[in-house]
């Protein structure tokens, strides 16, 4: 996947409108990781919620 496709993907996840441009400047198997991380941490708190 590619860098702008992962920064979208983060945006979402984050539900933010904030400029994450920076993030661009990582290497895309870490920006990669970054979407992992922050995907499982969205599904550990959706899970506890229900």
């Amino acid at each position: 996947m590619e860098k702008p496709e992962l920064l979208k993907i983060i945006n979402k996840l984050l539900n933010t409108e904030a400029d994450l441009g920076f993030l661009l400047d990582l290497q895309e198997d870490h920006l990669e990781t970054l979407v992992a991380c922050i995907r499982d941490r969205v599904n550990q708190l959706n899970t506890k919620e229900q």
